[in-house]
């Protein structure tokens, strides 16, 4: 299950997370992507969420969510294939933050199956929001060069793997 919604958000609250995430100072590597040689930035959140997060979490169907995650991908990046769960009763909602975004910026989200063929691709938007089951493999793309921005998003996870095995995402 894949599923794009657009118009979920007000703009006003796509604006605040776009510039909560241009001001946020405490980035961390993530571990989707090779530690320090162009690894991707992001922040992650287990049971207690910032403020941020549940003005974004009022606007979805379902609050039980266990995992909150901010990526910031920048040109160069190099983030791999993994999945978030490996139930498929996990569900993970991923929100675009970006105010403004075109297709040409790159920074898609790439479902991919088992064998590595192209599921789906979604482009961002802003406030774009894909819910998809967790243990779907894909990955982030990062933004182009010309680009000239990071692209953020917000992940809510309902059964995320065990944050200790968190190595074992990495499929690729």
């Amino acid at each position: 299950m894949i599923k794009v919604y657009d118009f979920l958000f007000p703009d006003e609250l796509i604006v605040e997370g776009n510039y909560y995430f241009d001001s946020y100072g405490q980035w961390d590597y993530l571990a989707d992507s090779p530690q320090y040689d162009n690894a991707t930035l992001g922040k992650t959140f287990i049971g207690q969420f910032e403020p941020i997060a549940y003005k974004f979490i009022d606007y979805l169907d379902r609050s039980d969510f266990r995992k909150c995650l901010y990526n910031c991908f920048s040109y160069g990046d190099s983030p791999r294939t993994h999945v978030d769960s490996h139930t498929n009763k996990g569900v993970t909602y991923l929100i675009y933050l970006n105010s403004y975004w075109d297709v040409n910026m790159g920074g898609e989200t790439v479902f991919v199956s088992d064998d590595g063929e192209i599921i789906q691709s979604v482009t961002p938007k802003p406030g774009r929001l894909i819910k998809f089951q967790s243990n779907i493999l894909h990955l982030g793309r990062p933004p182009v060069k010309q680009a000239n921005t990071n692209r953020y998003s917000l992940v809510f996870q309902t059964h995320p793997v065990d944050y200790t095995t968190v190595g074992d995402l990495l499929q690729v």
